[in-house]
């Protein structure tokens, strides 16, 4: 492979984003992310009408029974998304809007998953349908939904990361 690819402008935006997200990720561990992520989820199903409270025991957080540990923040989403916004190469204030947004619109979309998945143990779903299914279909269309916004709002993320997946299937197909 050529060096010069690696210095493409989809390759830079790709390590940018990259680093952005790593620093994103690493500050938001550092915070009580589980405990805020227990106490809104608690009192939004509650509002709901069910029964919950949340608790802390030997540094881990639950709601009832359920476990929420860094994973079921959407840390790692939102970081990845202020990743991608932030590299981008265009107008500062259109990029803050964006990324204020897009974690708003993630924790936002999370809270409620965590919610749904503990109505649906409520209701004697089996975890694997409630959790792993059901968040995984929430995220892949949480992606798509990224992808359709910023098309519109910040096309450079997508013209960067088509770039890319572009390279990549050309790299492939010459080994081919």
């Amino acid at each position: 492979m050529e060096l010069s690819r690696f210095r493409s402008e989809p390759v830079q935006y790709v390590v940018r984003a990259g680093v952005c997200a790593a620093v994103v990720y690493v500050v938001a561990t550092l915070l009580p992310m589980e405990r805020i992520t227990s106490q809104i989820t608690t009192q939004v199903v509650t509002l709901l009408g069910m029964k919950a409270s949340w608790y802390e025991q030997n540094g881990h957080y639950y709601i009832e029974y359920l476990y929420i540990s860094i994973d079921c923040t959407a840390v790692e989403v939102a970081a990845l998304f202020i990743g991608m916004i932030v590299a981008a190469k265009a107008e500062v204030k259109r990029r803050v809007i964006f990324a204020v947004a897009g974690t708003a619109a993630v924790v936002t979309v999370n809270i409620g998953r965590i919610g749904a998945v503990y109505y649906l143990l409520e209701q004697n779903v089996p975890w694997v349908l409630a959790h792993d299914v059901f968040s995984g279909g929430l995220a892949i269309g949480s992606g798509m939904l990224f992808l359709l916004i910023s098309e519109r709002y910040l096309p450079q993320i997508n013209q960067n990361l088509y770039a890319l997946l572009d390279m990549v299937e050309n790299a492939f197909l010459k080994k081919v």
